[in-house]
């Protein structure tokens, strides 16, 4: 069994000097500064020369594959006025487009810079046509696999002109996530978005697997998805997935800008997580839940990227200072990030892989990764999410997934990076080529 001896790392809460151990799959042990872990033939050893080392980050919301072409979107000056234009001019039409062809070197370059940005497990939901899903998410685990990184596929169909999302779409989506349980490192969701146009057989069908396999749904990103929902149903967004048995520990409910106190309940009692993006709410100018409420009524809150920006960290960053801005108090929604949206990311990985992630500690599937910064400052004895706002930008250095080096010093093991950063352009150029 090959060892990763990651020495001379500053873990918190050990300290500098700090090594961790990884055996097979696992962590095995953290020793405390001062005490020698024995070299063995054929160890990786890695020298972390005081940089800290983290547990692996988990982004609950992410788009791999289209991430960087909605922000390429969004340059200053060339913006979709809504959220609702952004979807019903660029995001819905590209995904119509896109085949396994494109989706898979964009899917590998998001991989790419996940990775970089110390992100091991990623939530991705794949948009793309009615029919296409098997095709996409095998495209999708290919690109991931190739990376390393750890990831939960859903696809989400999406209906364009003359086509409507079918029961055939989510137990398409359930048969690759039953094909993959034994995978250490790829999993399968259901994904949902655009509620208000998926027939009542496709969420009849959903429903027969959520509760096994988990679901990843986006809903009421903005008010123009809060009307259509309420115009079909009467009925606020969350509450329809309630009604028809879609949430539950392993539901996954991204965005929810208009998400009121009743729908939070709701997703309290349920165990359901709420997936929030705080920078690209800000960037579109789109709604914000109030997490802070929501989080002292029970809900679980996570923090995802949404594609447009790869550090979670960054994410823990905007979210406090959206609150302290709103609130105009530095003291605004203490312990928000690391006594609740942190431990929330990791518990929700936990569950759906089936075992520990998130943690530093013997026993824990060992993600690993070694930060390129150096603590300038004391670090305090804080929780991990709050420690994250310290580091927030610092690029990997040594990225471990599942017990093997994915990136070595910043470089990419077993990959071009040149090549994936070219194919995935061509494939975007393809994208964006007017129609």
């Amino acid at each position: 069994m090959v060892r990763v001896v990651i020495r001379n790392g500053w873990v918190p809460p050990h300290g500098a000097g700090a090594t961790v151990l990884v055996e097979g799959r696992r962590i095995s042990r953290v020793a405390p500064p001062g005490e020698a872990i024995t070299p063995m033939p054929g160890d990786w050893d890695v020298d972390a020369d005081t940089r800290l080392v983290v547990p692996g980050l988990v982004d609950v919301h992410t788009d791999l594959a289209f991430g960087a072409l909605v922000r390429l979107a969004g340059l200053p000056g060339r913006p979709p006025p809504t959220v609702a234009d952004l979807r019903a001019g660029f995001r819905d039409p590209m995904a119509a487009r896109a085949t396994p062809a494109e989706v898979e070197p964009l899917t590998r370059a998001g991989a790419l810079a996940a990775l970089r940005a110390g992100v091991t497990c990623a939530f991705d939901l794949v948009p793309g046509s009615p029919g296409r899903g098997p095709a996409l998410l095998e495209a999708c685990a290919r690109a991931v696999e190739s990376c390393g990184l750890r990831a939960a596929l859903a696809f989400a169909a999406r209906a364009g002109d003359g086509e409507r999302v079918g029961p055939s779409d989510f137990a398409d989506a359930a048969a690759f996530a039953r094909a993959a349980e034994s995978h250490p490192s790829v999993h399968g969701m259901l994904g949902l978005t655009g509620l208000a146009e998926v027939p009542d057989a496709a969420l009849a069908e959903a429903a027969r697997h959520a509760p096994e396999i988990g679901l990843h749904a986006t809903v009421a990103e903005d008010e123009s998805d809060l009307a259509q929902v309420y115009a079909r149903w009467s009925r606020r967004p969350v509450e329809v997935l309630a009604a028809r048995g879609l949430l539950g520990p392993r539901s996954l409910v991204a965005h929810g800008g208009t998400t009121t106190h009743t729908e939070a309940m709701v997703l309290a009692d349920t165990g359901s997580t709420l997936a929030v993006a705080p920078r690209a709410a800000m960037f579109w100018a789109a709604p914000f839940p109030p997490v802070v409420p929501f989080a002292a009524l029970g809900v679980r809150v996570a923090f995802g990227t949404d594609g447009l920006f790869p550090d979670v960290a960054g994410e823990a960053v905007a979210a406090a200072m959206m609150h302290r801005h709103s609130e105009r108090s530095a003291r605004a929604a203490a312990g928000l990030v690391g006594r609740v949206a942190w431990p929330a990311a990791a518990r929700l990985a936990s569950e759906l892989f089936g075992d520990t992630l998130g943690v530093l500690e013997s026993g824990a599937l060992a993600d690993v990764v070694v930060l390129d910064w150096r603590p300038p400052v004391p670090i305090p004895d804080v929780p991990a999410g709050d420690l994250a706002v310290l580091w927030a930008g610092a690029p990997a250095a040594w990225v471990i997934v599942d017990g093997e080096v994915r990136l070595r010093e910043g470089r990419l093991l077993g990959g071009d990076e040149v090549r994936i950063a070219v194919e995935a352009r061509e494939a975007a150029s393809r994208l964006l080529a007017p129609r």
